[in-house]
């Protein structure tokens, strides 16, 4: 256990975010001491099991940089490791570097920043670098502030995957109520498209679950509302994930082909056939590639690969063989994920019931990052956007959850810079969205949610709407 007694609590949150990087299998709590908040500078206190690691008061003139620096220092010392990201906490490590770009900085500077301000290891600054420019190089000629977006969510899927924690449920369940989805889903995207009618749509993203989950009648369909109620052509990109590979037929490639469609994904995860099993995903390594080259052959000429390091019983040598195997199709773009095991996932309930104990993949993350990162970048793709997960079920899996995308020149996918980088608003439609509210003026942005569960969506798709409507009625941006 690893207890805190701090003054007030307006560092709980990153407190608790280093302590759980560096000892990721011990509990962490945080005390407020009250009789400390009269008291001149900031005091901290840290016990760690039976042992006091910290005690020490900063000056007045004190900065949440300062008490975490002390606290790092602190952590360092006692488990005789760093962390690659330094004090970072947050999951967009990209965001202040871009931030510095938009202000004018040079790469040096904003560099210099990075490893002393925040103690960021050179290969991490490199890597943040990078992203910030491609970042900044791909959205400074939108107008943020006229501009948004627009996400879809299609929550249904082939088979839920053992990792799974998204608001997705199996199609061959909720088929029957795949066409009164769409029914709700029409409607609230008539209201967003009626609301948002003076700005300009930048980019729309069509995800879930698996929207090719759907058959081809009632994909055709939700192509045809899109169309019908969006001025699909006006925008910069139009980007449907297809995801699953058993999921995907020639006849859904003609639709979304015939819809205009500009950007799909084909997400192998893996091309270890033995982990698919192991992971519920039911297609195999051969259906990835003829339905990549099928894409191919129908024209799509910008598809990503999304793949996951850390999967179960998988080696340097399983992910360096995906590796190569995925670049011979040379897709446009590759997602490099890390497993993260959610609360409500299935491997979360199997890995507590043996023990939740680090793994050898655990430990092997961070080297199958690196591996990624410099087999990608030989290969001619550059990082384009990255995150980070957080640790919130409490697992004891290796904590430096990073997820990169890697993009030929020109083939990157502007909408997950503009929802990573929270620089335009996006509306979220459909079961589990998550609407973010960019508000310019005041530098701020706010959330509107949609129920996860199918049937409430259905059932409340005009309180949904109301969600919205109260949260942009006083102005939409």
């Amino acid at each position: 256990m690893i207890t805190f007694e701090i003054k007030g609590n307006e560092f709980s949150y990153d407190l608790k975010a280093l302590a759980l990087s560096f000892f990721p299998e011990k509990e962490c709590q945080v005390v407020h001491k009250e009789d400390w908040d009269g008291c001149h500078g900031y005091p901290v206190r840290c016990r760690m099991d039976d042992r006091e690691v910290l005690c020490e008061t900063l000056p007045e003139n004190y900065s949440k940089n300062r008490v975490k620096e002390l606290v790092y220092h602190c952590f360092a010392k006692e488990s005789g490791h760093t962390l690659p990201w330094g004090i970072l906490t947050g999951i967009r490590p990209a965001k202040i570097p871009l931030r510095l770009f938009m202000d004018g900085r040079e790469r040096a500077e904003i560099a210099a920043c990075l490893k002393k301000e925040y103690l960021v290891s050179e290969p991490k600054v490199q890597l943040a670098l990078d992203v910030a420019e491609k970042e900044f190089r791909l959205t400074q000629r939108y107008d943020h502030e006229k501009g948004y977006n627009i996400y879809i969510g299609i929550p249904f899927c082939p088979s839920i995957c053992q990792y799974c924690s998204f608001s997705s449920y199996d199609y061959h369940r909720y088929e029957g109520q795949a066409d009164d989805y769409l029914t709700a889903l029409e409607k609230e995207i008539r209201y967003t498209a009626e609301k948002f009618a003076k700005r300009e749509l930048h980019t729309i993203y069509v995800g879930g679950g698996t929207p090719t989950s759907l058959d081809g009648r009632q994909l055709q369909r939700l192509m045809d509302l899109i169309h019908r109620h969006l001025p699909v052509k006006d925008t910069a990109e139009f980007t449907v994930e297809a995801g699953r590979p058993d999921s995907i037929t020639e006849e859904k490639l003609h639709i979304l082909k015939a819809a205009g469609v500009t950007r799909i994904s084909v997400n192998p995860q893996t091309m270890k056939q033995h982990t698919l099993d192991l992971l519920g995903r039911r297609h195999t390594v051969e259906q990835t590639e003829h339905v990549f080259r099928l894409a191919r052959k129908l024209g799509f000429d910008n598809i990503n690969m999304d793949l996951i390091v850390g999967l179960p019983e998988e080696t340097e040598e399983d992910v360096t063989r995906t590796l190569r195997r995925v670049c011979a199709m040379e897709p446009d773009s590759v997602t490099v994920h890390t497993l993260v095991i959610k609360r409500a996932s299935r491997m979360r309930r199997e890995q507590m019931e043996q023990g939740g104990g680090i793994t050898p993949e655990d430990a092997l993350i961070p080297v199958l990052q690196q591996t990624s990162e410099k087999f990608l970048r030989e290969h001619g793709y550059e990082p384009y956007y990255m995150y980070r997960q957080k640790n919130k079920a409490g697992t004891t899996r290796n904590t430096n959850q990073e997820n990169t995308a890697y993009a030929r020149p020109g083939k990157e996918c502007l909408y997950n810079v503009f929802i990573m980088e929270e620089l335009e608003t996006i509306v979220a439609l459909g079961a589990g969205g998550s609407t973010k509210h960019v508000i310019h003026g005041e530098n701020r942005m706010e959330r509107v949610e949609n129920v996860k569960s199918v049937e409430e969506y259905i059932a409340r798709i005009d309180e949904m709407i109301e969600r919205k409507e109260s949260e942009f009625d006083g102005g939409i941006g």
